[in-house]
């Protein structure tokens, strides 16, 4: 009889710790400050990460390509330390470099892939040009954080297994001061989703497509 009940109880537990509620999960919606839904931010979990330890070299290596003229994907994110290789798919060659603070670097012309990848070891944002090609432009942004995500066309990104944060780290092209993201504390959720305002610069018309995006 033990026994019986010993299976009963840890069958209870079982459904419990695997039900939706037990669950943690949160959306973020971001908007701009005319309310409209911003999507291709990137919201980031802006936590302590003070106690913790982790090892970059684990990270993958993050591709960013070049097609049609173009840094694909337009936007790349990435975790401090992590390596990105700059394959060419052209038929022509380019010169990549970044003037950024976070990384000065110069890949001179090239045809294929560089043999070896670049190091991204400090955090923030990276502007990418060609300098044969002026109209071409993309961006690396550098987390200092683990948990990081791009908001979808209705401007929402989802969280699972995680508690909210005290403060979010958001980051756009279009913010006002595009060389670092902006913090903003953690507001109200309503129904898991949490809102978050930024103030963007006005849309320029771009010959990108939006599948170039990331």
């Amino acid at each position: 009889m033990q026994n019986v009940l010993k299976i009963l109880w840890w069958s209870v537990c079982a459904v419990l710790c695997l039900s939706p509620a037990s669950v943690l999960a949160f959306t973020v919606q971001v908007k701009d400050s005319h309310g409209n839904r911003v999507e291709n931010a990137i919201v980031s979990l802006a936590r302590d990460l003070s106690g913790e330890s982790s090892d970059p070299m684990q990270l993958p290596i993050a591709i960013m390509d070049q097609k049609e003229k173009q840094f694909v994907p337009k936007v790349l994110l990435i975790e401090q330390g992590q390596l990105v290789s700059f394959p060419n798919s052209d038929n022509i060659r380019h010169h990549v470099y970044s003037f950024s603070e976070p990384k000065k670097f110069e890949i001179k012309l090239y045809a294929d892939t560089p043999k070896e990848p670049i190091l991204f070891e400090e955090p923030g944002v990276v502007v990418l040009g060609c300098n044969i090609h002026d109209s071409m432009s993309g961006y690396i942004f550098v987390s200092p954080w683990h948990d990081n995500g791009f908001t979808n066309e209705q401007g929402r990104v989802e969280f699972s297994g995680l508690e909210p944060p005290s403060e979010f780290a958001v980051w756009h092209p279009r913010l006002l001061r595009p060389s670092q993201p902006i913090r903003l504390e953690k507001s109200q959720s309503v129904e898991g989703v949490i809102e978050l305002v930024i103030e963007l610069r006005k849309e320029k018309t771009s010959k990108f497509k939006k599948s170039r995006w990331r």
